[in-house]
């Protein structure tokens, strides 16, 4: 089936971060649903969000932007720092640095197929970091641009992909199946510019590993395909969202948040108008939409078993300095 509606039942978390939020990722899998966040106020936090309880915050030297769970329990972050933080929640160690980046760190997305994880950042390079070798990065993948976006496609029918954002609209496809044991002489499948004519916000990929979603600063998703045979571009697809008349003026919002529910391949999107749109992909149609939150949604992210939704209302900035509301994150539950 793919109906999936919203429950109203929607739970604040205790103790957020104190500042904006930048990421928002559920543990894969496991007894309970641990939740990471990352933070402008230099924190990294884990959530029990089934029984609404902070677990564990760790303290770093500045912001941190992305984060990341490995199936160990492990949690990576990264940010202004410029550092690849590590930490195991479970004992309460404190945070390893695992290595660095020559400018911030923006975003952070594990490879299982190669059990690796990939870093991209601002100083225009993906790095990918495995964590048993004795000097953990293995490889540093240049990409010209600041990296703004990023995800991995791990579906189990198709060769993992790396999907990478740039500042300058390009979007770089890389097959991490194929590239060689050693990370050696790494090349793009493909390159790409987006299809939507501003900047790009978010990348995030398709359950069966076919393709991946693009958002742009301009109120647009685009729904793209790997596959560059005319059969499968003809698939592709683009739509206005988180647009609003604000006093008579049409009014466009960046769309900052993707999220794809992990059975019915319906997908949320978070905007800086405050709202969450839930869509179903396949039928180009919007199945609901959540109530209007205070502020902008800075992330989204459905738990592994698709009944919860965490949702991060966090000023963006859309608008410059301003008075806002306290960052919250809430959590909602997701019936079918």
């Amino acid at each position: 089936p793919h109906n999936i509606i919203m429950a109203t039942q929607e739970y604040e978390l205790f103790a957020p971060p104190s500042d904006g939020i930048s990421s928002l990722h559920f543990a894969p899998a496991g007894p309970t649903a641990l939740l990471l966040a990352t933070s402008w106020d230099n924190s990294s936090s884990v959530y029990d969000a089934g029984s609404n309880m902070l677990r564990i915050r760790f303290t770093h030297k500045a912001p941190q932007l992305c984060g990341s769970f490995h199936e160990r329990g492990h949690i990576y972050t990264g940010g202004l720092d410029h550092a690849l933080s590590e930490a195991d929640p479970s004992t309460g160690s404190s945070l390893r640095v695992v290595g660095h980046h020559d400018k911030p760190i923006r975003c952070l997305s594990f490879c299982n197929e190669r059990n690796a994880l990939v870093s991209g950042s601002w100083d225009m390079t993906c790095r990918v970091w495995d964590m048993r070798s004795a000097n953990p990065c293995v490889a540093t993948i240049p990409v010209n641009d600041k990296v703004f976006s990023m995800d991995i496609s791990n579906s189990q029918s198709t060769s993992s992909k790396l999907v990478v954002g740039t500042a300058g609209r390009a979007v770089l496809i890389y097959d991490l199946r194929s590239i060689r044991e050693d990370w050696e002489n790494i090349e793009p499948l493909q390159r790409r510019e987006s299809s939507l004519k501003y900047q790009t916000r978010a990348v995030k990929c398709f359950n069966d590993g076919t393709g991946y979603a693009l958002s742009s600063i301009e109120g647009r998703v685009a729904m793209e395909y790997f596959d560059p045979s005319p059969e499968a571009q003809s698939h592709k697809y683009a739509f206005k969202c988180h647009r609003q008349t604000v006093a008579g003026v049409d009014t466009v919002y960046p769309v900052n948040a993707f999220a794809f529910h992990p059975g019915f391949g319906t997908f949320a999107t978070g905007g800086g108008d405050g709202i969450v749109n839930m869509w179903d992909g396949k039928n180009k149609k919007r199945i609901c939409q959540l109530r209007k939150y205070s502020t902008s949604i800075s992330a989204l992210a459905f738990d592994p078993s698709g009944t919860m939704l965490a949702i991060a209302n966090s000023y963006t900035y859309e608008e410059g300095e301003k008075d806002h509301p306290p960052d919250a994150i809430f959590i909602r539950n997701v019936s079918e």
